[in-house]
């Protein structure tokens, strides 16, 4: 369990993992609950909560009774059963002033701090996280204060919008977590110090906080966050980069293990990447898949999750429009859930607006993004009312090709290639393909 505990803190978290089944399996009847109790929460650290549940029902401790309680409330909160949650808790929080042992008082904060979290609830999370971090200081132990500030960090990015508190707790968790030793703990906060900066589009912030990432090795599990991955993309694309930008999301979309909102977060800065690139086809697909995997569904999901769902279908619905896919788009900026987050939810107004300026901190970094298609979409070469995928397709309609050539060549559908064709007639106020090829050469489109 120690070498466990010593893993851990290096960062090597599967290591730990694997050494405390090791210690599961040789532990006796007594000694076995006392593996399971820290082995579970770091299971759950990696969203394993299914595993985090199996293991708890194999132990039944007297003396760990409340602190099993308290995990399975984490459980029951990240799986969407609200109502057993808030019922653990409430009992665990009853029983929480007669514990005497002020290591598990740590434990039992933080785990009911976690299970509000899940639960959406905020302002008893945070409670939570007060009593953590006072008497953390109490002990001396900047390593329980880390993972306190942890909690805050994630709530405040994900339910309360508090950008600003948000960063004071990344800030707060990197550096206890350097003063507790523990290099997974300074690495999670150095890492949402630079997720941060993305969202909040400031460069500076962005290459300082690179400067700090890249003077240590991060542990593996902080290498491939999913948030990571978002940042680089977004930097990416204010470069102008976005043929890297696109292969990036394309390998963090595909991640085996992705939620819904993540891969809908993906396509939705996917379609944007398309845009700038001139693949309309493409950036219409992303933006209606994101659309679509970014529904909400009627069970309850977790606060960081419906953030991803929300932001996807901000973006998708601004990329929709860009491309003339306005019915969807409209549709999509007037969900509920999405309307719910103004603040996420002006993200979509931005092909109309253009101002990065008067969006909140909390997503500036995404409206810089879609304002960098926007300006790609400008620059393109003059093609009249034209797309250059349908200027395309004409000049193939002028050499002879019919609807099912013309898919083959373009790798894509025959009825793709014929809803251009119908748009094209109606853009130019033509019928007939003759018609379209004679309208398009008066006006110097071929």
């Amino acid at each position: 369990m120690l070498a466990a505990t010593a893993w851990q803190c290096e960062g090597d978290v599967l290591r730990a993992e694997s050494t405390l089944r090791r210690a599961a399996e040789i532990a006796s009847e007594a000694e076995r609950p006392y593996v399971i109790d820290i082995l579970a929460p770091l299971l759950m650290s990696r969203n394993l909560f299914t595993r985090a549940a199996s293991l708890l029902g194999t132990t039944s401790s007297p003396a760990l009774a409340l602190g099993r309680i308290a995990l399975q409330a984490v459980v029951d909160a990240a799986n969407g059963a609200v109502e057993p949650s808030a019922h653990r808790s409430a009992a665990v929080t009853e029983a929480l002033a007669n514990v005497n042992d002020d290591v598990m008082r740590l434990r039992l904060h933080h785990r009911l701090a976690s299970a509000a979290y899940y639960r959406s609830e905020s302002a008893t999370a945070l409670e939570e996280v007060a009593g953590g971090i006072r008497l953390s200081r109490l002990l001396g132990s900047a390593r329980a204060a880390a993972m306190f500030h942890s909690v805050a960090y994630v709530v405040h990015h994900a339910c309360t919008g508090d950008a600003e508190s948000a960063w004071h707790h990344a800030s707060e968790l990197a550096r206890e977590g350097a003063a507790g030793g523990d290099v997974s703990l300074r690495a999670a906060g150095r890492v949402a110090v630079y997720e941060l900066a993305a969202e909040r589009g400031e460069d500076e912030a962005m290459t300082r906080a690179c400067i700090v990432l890249n003077s240590h090795p991060l542990p593996e599990q902080y290498r491939e966050r999913f948030a990571a991955g978002i940042a680089d993309a977004l930097r990416l694309i204010w470069c102008r980069d976005f043929a890297t930008s696109r292969n990036v999301l394309t390998v963090l979309k595909d991640t085996i293990g992705r939620t819904d909102g993540e891969r809908a977060l993906c396509r939705s800065l996917l379609a944007l990447n398309a845009i700038a690139l001139t693949d309309d086809d493409a950036a219409r697909r992303f933006s209606r898949q994101a659309i679509s995997t970014s529904a909400r569904p009627v069970r309850h999901l977790p606060a960081h999750e419906l953030r991803y769902r929300r932001l996807a279908r901000a973006i998708a619905s601004a990329a929709g429009e860009l491309v003339g896919d306005f019915v969807r788009g409209r549709r999509a900026a007037e969900a509920r859930f999405l309307q719910e987050d103004p603040v996420t939810a002006s993200l979509a107004k931005l092909p109309l607006t253009g101002r990065v300026d008067a969006l909140s901190q909390t997503v500036r970094g995404y409206g810089r993004a879609i304002v960098a298609a926007i300006e790609a979409l400008r620059s393109r070469p003059f093609v009249g009312p034209l797309t250059t995928t349908e200027v395309e397709i004409l000049k193939l309609v002028g050499l002879g090709r019919s609807a099912p050539q013309i898919a083959a060549q373009l790798d894509r559908s025959p009825h793709t290639v014929r809803t251009h064709l119908r748009n094209i007639g109606s853009k130019l106020e033509v019928h007939g393909r003759l018609e379209a090829l004679s309208r398009a050469r008066q006006l110097g489109l071929l």
